[in-house]
């Protein structure tokens, strides 16, 4: 790539879509973010993503060499198609790299939104050095990248690193995806969302009984949950202490698995897991025989909402060749 070149890259979350220019150094320029769904229905999500990516095209008065799109769900790499997606519910096999780029004459990539993020950390952020370990993205659902001997896993017959898909607590909450008790149902925004507005209307929780009076149930969120925490507030601590335990769980099945020791933590929630670390260490020691203190590392992720971006920028350049 020449110094005045650029790929794009694209980060398609069940809330927003992140889209940036990135150079041949890895420098992101003209970011553009709007929401990924303003109006629901694959049509529109799309609608919004071509509309993104021209916006980033027209700022820098040039068109991309390709574009690399990470997305929620399950991706089948070879064919560029999302499998389906428990974030868009009406996704099946739907052919997202060719609908996001019809019009746009260069290679779109589709990777899986964690996986993406998970190389993006590995090449530049908190990973960068690590051969294996395993991202964990907690936003409005939980996804994971796996990334062995520097690359990407993504499956054989079946996608990898639905880590959010992990059972946690058999019998438990109803998932998107249709089981239940998946740690996304108490670890993701949308699982400690339902945890904190079942705290406000039973009133077992204070704090958040007298947020729901003056905002609305509707404003209860996980967000208001951290700043609970921040405020010392039993109920909101002990439920991201609990959830910290069902992400240990699942470290604890991935490590036993896979034989990973190294974690990295991101996405919209992460802020808040300060609070969920000592029970998730906690957790994934006591279940995980083959883990160790010194073995153990969780670490939050360094690149914050630009991961998926440089992740999915890396795999365009990879591309091009």
């Amino acid at each position: 790539m020449k110094p005045d070149e650029y790929v794009i890259g694209a980060d398609l979350g069940g809330t927003h879509i992140r889209v940036a220019a990135v150079s041949a150094t890895g420098k992101l320029s003209a970011k553009v973010k709007r929401p990924s769904q303003g109006t629901p229905g694959y049509k529109n999500v799309v609608k919004n993503i071509r509309s993104a990516i021209r916006e980033v095209a027209l700022k820098k008065k040039s068109a991309p060499l390709a574009i690399g799109l990470a997305s929620a769900g399950a991706i089948d790499f070879s064919k560029n198609i999302v499998i389906s997606s428990p974030n868009f519910p009406d996704w099946k096999n739907v052919p997202l790299a060719k609908d996001a780029g019809f019009g746009f004459a260069c290679p779109v990539i589709l990777e899986n939104d964690a996986n993406s993020a998970a190389l993006g950390e590995g090449q530049s952020g908190a990973a960068k050095g690590w051969d294996d370990f395993v991202m964990l993205t907690l936003g409005t659902g939980i996804g994971g990248g796996v990334i062995l001997n520097r690359k990407i896993w993504r499956g054989t017959s079946t996608p990898a690193g639905e880590i959010g898909h992990i059972t946690v607590n058999p019998g438990g909450r109803l998932c998107a995806c249709g089981n239940r008790g998946c740690l996304e149902t108490t670890a993701s925004a949308s699982g400690l969302t339902a945890s904190a507005q079942a705290l406000a209307l039973s009133g077992d929780c204070k704090w958040l009984s007298d947020q729901k009076k003056r905002r609305g149930i509707g404003r209860i969120d996980a967000k208001l949950v951290a700043r609970g925490a921040l405020l010392k507030d039993p109920a909101c601590l002990k439920l991201l202490k609990d959830a910290g335990r069902d992400i240990g769980a699942a470290m604890a099945t991935v490590a036993l698995a896979l034989g990973v020791s190294r974690f990295v933590i991101g996405g919209g929630v992460a802020p808040a897991f300060k609070f969920m670390k000592p029970s998730a260490r906690k957790a994934a020691l006591a279940m995980a025989y083959t883990l160790t203190g010194p073995k153990l590392k969780i670490v939050s992720a360094g690149l914050g909402d630009d991961a998926g971006i440089i992740g999915a920028a890396l795999l365009a350049r990879e591309r091009l060749g």
